[in-house]
């Protein structure tokens, strides 16, 4: 991995009771950015504003039909055929949104609506009256977004005229109802999400009209399908399930209501020992108010990857991490930022060392794409790469599952299945695909506009403040916020560049590749942040490409201590050490950055000794560091040494009983920033 966990923190994730069953949950895809966050439990409604408004969109339509033809007032006409527009979107129906959404043009011209419809052409891949919009738009605002959706729609339109080698097919287990996230199951069956109405339970979704998810199981043939176990199959929603490489670990996600009017999705976990599933239980990743889906195992199932949208972080969904440990799993980590964007990751899916995940933001050729990206030598990710047409549509496209036992002979390169909801009205379904080689001619020179393809580099940098538990700054990272208004100073381009960023935290902007920046993040009450940003490529663009950056900030705390790690000292002695030096040139480095900051050094020991002696040497440490700084350039007005030999112990213990790992805890170099 990029960045290695080096919390251990665990979350339990065994030890579980006997039962039969597994089970996992999500709504399908088009849904999820909302439901996930806030699915409010069936409420009667009288109008068809409100049902929109509790994301009843099933009940929605219906009513605002009905008042849009009864009503003549031209700005209620407008707001009901936008909700129209919306909710059939969100139900899938891309032709029905779109006929709404160019209604809604017949009431308001605007900017905003043209662009919605357009994005509306682009999911029902009519590409063609989508990348006109996109220019127009871009013409009237120059944003470089509406640039890029105009060249995409404009590339998918040569990529459906060259489609000769792949063949996609319906599977025959598709019905009415939503199917997809299939996964294999000792290699002749497949576990899938359905929302049918065998599912269990019996209640109706007013999202949808349908009935909760389930789990199912099928043969790959298709012919029988069976709820894939009563038990652990529940009146929630369930669904997207993961095994282990033996397939006797499932991981899942199930949404259930906790305070009787939002539900929470949580990923459970289960396994069977004995031919029988038992109780699944939750992993308790970051607390109950954070909302899971789509987990994945991958590295020989010693990493948990699953898709969150922390509480307290801005509500889009990104990919995190999670390492295997004795008795469960550490505290996740996010994945880095070369898999993450602005936007919403979800439902990944692995095989060999290639990551295939969808996202609403990379840049794709409908709703959520799907991307691949595969494990380096050094165990860094390479850049997202969309998977090309016709694997993605205008639709949503997700959950790709590579069949495990093919075995390709040089003409099948690979094959499996995708959940795709470009069926029209359809909700979501399955599909079965085989890539194939390319029947290109090997003499045939290369096309001029294929050889000459270049792309447009992006760079997105989102500044966050770092959210401790307790909020104490020594104890583990809860969550990242966002923060509006900060300063970038960026240095590196051929003239530097001073810019703010935006409510979600942001500044894109266009940069050259093989280029290195420095980007310098400040805001009033906040400690002064650098970042070292590298956009060097092993190989030439050949498409549009984003760069995501994330600079953490901390905020200034007066008078509380912070541990700086790293820093021994010889038995007695009070001398720096040279495995002591980057810790202090670390902070070094930021007084450099935080001109006005004032700092008291502090040292302690740990209970054994005389207090005079231990006290006497905890200052001189102080000193020590203090002097270290000085003779790097900080001036000495700035710091202040101070010794508390056994005096303030992080842990508190009978001296007689402390064991070694307290008396470490205790022996430690802090600052604290001073007024």
């Amino acid at each position: 991995m990029e960045k290695r966990i080096n919390s251990k923190h665990k979350v339990p994730g065994a030890g579980l009771e006997p039962a039969r069953g597994i089970a996992l949950a999500v709504s399908t895809i088009a849904m999820l950015a909302l439901f996930l966050t806030s699915c409010t439990v069936t409420k009667k409604v009288k109008d068809g504003d409100t049902a929109f408004q509790l994301k009843q969109y099933a009940v929605a339509i219906e009513m605002l039909e009905e008042e849009y033809h009864k009503t003549n007032d031209r700005e209620v006409k407008l707001r009901k055929a936008l909700y129209l527009a919306k909710s059939y979107d969100l139900l899938l129906d891309y032709d029905k949104a779109v006929q709404w959404y160019e209604t809604v043009l017949d009431y308001n011209r605007s900017g905003s609506y043209q662009t919605q419809l357009a994005y509306a052409y682009k999911k029902n891949e009519q590409y063609e009256k989508a990348y006109p919009l996109f220019e127009k738009a871009f013409v009237e605002t120059y944003d470089k977004i509406w640039n890029q959706e105009a060249k995409l729609c404009k590339d998918a339109v040569q990529q459906k005229k060259n489609i000769t080698d792949y063949n996609l097919v319906n599977f025959v287990a598709n019905t009415k109802y939503g199917e997809y996230s299939p996964s294999y199951l000792d290699d002749d069956h497949l576990v899938f999400t359905s929302d049918r109405e065998e599912s269990i339970g019996g209640k109706t979704y007013n999202w949808t009209g349908n009935s909760f998810s389930d789990l199912y199981v099928v043969n790959i043939s298709g012919r029988k399908v069976n709820n894939f176990d009563a038990i652990l199959n529940t009146g929630a929603n369930e669904g997207t399930a993961c095994f282990s490489k033996d397939q006797n670990e499932i991981y899942f996600t199930r949404c259930e209501s906790i305070d009787l009017r939002d539900q929470h999705c949580r990923i459970y976990f289960s396994h069977r020992p004995n031919g029988f599933w038992m109780e699944p239980e939750p992993l308790m990743f970051f607390g109950e108010k954070t909302n899971f889906a789509h987990p994945c195992l991958i590295e020989n199932d010693s990493v948990l990857i699953f898709s969150a949208a922390p509480a307290g972080s801005d509500g889009t969904y990104d990919l995190y991490y999670s390492e295997r440990i004795e008795g469960g799993w550490t505290e996740p980590d996010l994945m880095p930022s070369a898999i993450n964007s602005l936007g919403n990751e979800k439902f990944p899916t692995s095989y060999g060392d290639t990551l295939y995940f969808s996202s609403d933001k990379l840049p794709g050729y409908g709703g959520y794409d799907i991307f691949s990206s595969y494990l380096r030598a050094n165990g860094s990710w390479s850049s997202p790469q969309n998977m090309g047409i016709p694997i993605n549509s205008g639709a949503d496209d997700f959950g790709l599952a590579i069949d495990p036992t093919a075995r390709y002979d040089g003409e099948i390169l690979l094959q499996g299945y995708l959940s795709s909801s470009r069926n029209e009205g359809a909700g979501d379904d399955i599909f079965f695909f085989t890539k194939y080689k390319s029947k290109e001619v090997e003499d045939e020179e290369p096309k001029k506009d294929i050889a000459e393809k270049t792309g447009k580099m992006y760079l997105s940098a989102k500044v966050v403040e770092l959210k401790y538990e307790d909020g104490d700054p020594n104890k583990k990272i809860i969550s990242r916020e966002a923060i509006a208004g900060a300063q970038l100073e960026i240095s590196g381009m051929r003239e530097n560049k001073s810019v703010v960023t935006d409510q979600s935290g942001r500044h894109i902007m266009e940069v050259l590749p093989n280029t290195n920046l420095v980007f310098l993040s400040s805001k009033k009450d906040f400690i002064v942040k650098e970042m070292a940003v590298s956009t060097y490529l092993t190989k030439p663009l050949t498409s549009d490409t984003t760069i995501n950056v994330e600079i953490a900030m901390d905020r200034i705390l007066y008078d509380k201590e912070i541990v700086l790690q790293n820093i021994y000292y010889d038995y007695e002695r009070w001398e720096i050490r040279k495995d002591a030096r980057p810790s202090l040139d670390s902070l070094k480095q930021l007084l450099e950055l935080n001109s006005a900051l004032k700092i008291q050094l502090s040292s302690h020991t740990d209970c054994r000794g005389e207090v005079e002696y231990n006290q006497n040497l905890s200052q001189r440490r102080a000193e020590s560091a203090v002097q270290y700084l000085q003779e790097n350039g900080i001036a000495p007005e700035r710091l202040v040494a101070k010794g508390y030999g056994e005096a303030n112990p992080s842990v508190k213990c009978r001296c007689d009983d402390c064991t070694s790992a307290q008396h470490q805890q205790n022996r430690r170099t802090t600052f604290k920033i001073v007024k």
